[in-house]
C-alpha cells in the first residue's frame, strides 16, 4: 500500500527508535546478567587449620566477606579397640556472626570449610535458644527471609565411662516451611545456627 513520502519517513524514524530502545534494552538486559552473575566468580572457599584432638578449627572468612555454607572433614575420627566409632561431631555450624564456619568432633582432629561470599551477597547468621535435653533448638530467620543453610553447636554431649560418644545429632535442617534452622541431639542440649537470605 503507497505512503506519502512525510508518512514513509516518519515510520521510519518510529522503526528506528524503537530499534535503538530494543538495542538499549538488550544491553541493559546483558548488563544486569553480568551483574548478576559476578558474585559466583567472587566465591572463595576456605579451609581452616587442621585442629588438635578434641578442639575447634575455624574458617575464617577474608575481610569483606561472609559464610554461605560451610562443613567439615574429620582427618583423624577415634575408634573402639574393636574399630567401632565412638567418636562425634559435635559442632559443624557458621560463626555466630556469620563470618566464617566452624567444626568441632569429640576427640579427634577436624578440618572446617567455608563458602565464602562478598558481604553485599552473604546471608545474615542467627543463633537459636540452647535446646532442652533431647529437644529442639530452632534458629528463626528474620521476617522476610529464609534459611539457606545452617548447623548445630552442642550445648552439652554424654559419654559412657570409657569416653566413647553416647551421644549424637538427630537432627540438623531447615525448618518445614523454611523460616528457620532446627537441630536435636539423642540425649544432650544443642544450639542451632542459621543462615538467611
Amino acid at each position: 500500500m503507497f505512503q506519502p513520502k512525510k508518512h514513509r519517513l516518519a515510520a521510519a524514524a518510529t522503526a528506528a527508535a524503537l530499534i535503538g530502545a530494543a538495542a538499549i534494552a538488550s544491553v541493559n538486559i546483558a548488563q544486569a546478567n553480568a551483574k548478576a552473575a559476578a558474585p559466583a566468580s567472587q566465591v572463595q572457599i576456605v579451609v581452616g587449620p587442621e585442629s588438635e584432638p578434641g578442639q575447634p578449627s575455624n574458617a575464617r572468612c577474608p575481610d569483606g566477606m561472609g559464610a554461605i555454607n560451610g562443613g567439615f572433614q574429620a582427618v583423624t575420627f577415634s575408634r573402639s579397640g574393636g574399630g567401632d566409632p565412638y567418636d562425634g561431631v559435635t559442632v559443624n555450624a557458621p560463626f555466630a556472626d556469620g563470618k566464617g564456619w566452624v567444626a568441632l568432633l569429640m576427640t579427634g582432629k577436624v578440618r572446617a570449610r567455608a563458602v565464602c561470599v562478598p558481604d553485599a551477597q552473604a546471608p545474615q547468621a542467627v543463633v537459636g535458644a540452647v535446646s532442652a535435653e533431647e529437644g529442639e533448638s530452632v534458629a528463626r530467620c528474620p521476617e522476610g527471609t529464609k534459611a539457606i543453610a545452617g548447623g548445630y553447636v552442642r550445648d552439652t554431649w554424654y559419654r559412657n565411662g570409657y569416653g566413647e560418644s553416647t551421644d549424637d545429632i538427630t537432627a540438623n535442617a531447615p525448618t518445614q516451611d523454611g523460616s528457620g534452622w532446627f537441630a536435636r541431639q539423642f540425649h544432650g542440649k544443642t544450639v542451632a545456627r542459621a543462615l538467611c537470605s
